[in-house]
């Protein structure tokens, strides 16, 4: 890719990472490039609380995508989703090298949240994919996108960056509910 930004370099590293099943290879991706969206979206905040505030912001189009339902606002111990991402993911791997044994991801699509946040490796494509349609990132593309399904449509990822709202509304669609993201 000629001229690539940082963003989408990284998300064409995570969307490999993901197609060879390194989970942990395609998080060291997916985060400098979620920081960095994060960062167009509240530029006047830490790099803590921009991330956590982004996560936030698409939780619920990430468990729809992730999981065909919308899982939002659980609090378990004090410790939320994008706290439970941003603490024991981004944080872990970028200070310690690894994930944090409290974060886990797994293939059956099974989904186990207390002391550890075992969740379905589909979060992980379901957070790339959060930051390709961020309004900010409208206009990246990759020079060899793939195809990718987002809840039974199949689309090519360049046709999804900066289409936040493409997706909001195939979600309400899916579920029948215009507000079921509100």
């Amino acid at each position: 890719m000629q001229n690539a930004s940082g963003i989408s370099r990284r998300i064409d590293h995570c969307v490999r990472s993901l197609a060879a099943q390194d989970n942990e290879a395609a998080l060291v991706n997916l985060f400098p490039a979620m920081d960095k969206t994060a960062k167009k979206r509240r530029r006047k905040e830490g790099v803590g609380k921009r991330i956590r505030e982004f996560i936030r912001d698409e939780e619920g189009i990430i468990s729809a995508i992730a999981t065909s339902n919308i899982l939002r606002n659980i609090n378990i111990d004090g410790i939320d989703f994008p706290q439970a991402i941003y603490k024991f993911g981004r944080t872990s791997i970028l200070h310690e090298g690894e994930l944090n044994p409290r974060l886990q991801f797994n293939d059956s699509g099974s989904i186990q949240i207390g002391k550890v946040w075992n969740l379905p490796s589909s979060y992980i494509t379901a957070m790339c994919v959060s930051v390709v349609i961020a309004p900010e990132n409208a206009g990246e593309q990759l020079s060899n996108p793939p195809q990718i399904s987002v809840l039974g449509r199949q689309y090519n990822l360049n046709e999804l960056w900066g289409q936040r709202s493409k997706i909001r509304e195939l979600v309400c669609e899916v579920f029948e509910n215009e507000n079921v993201l509100d």
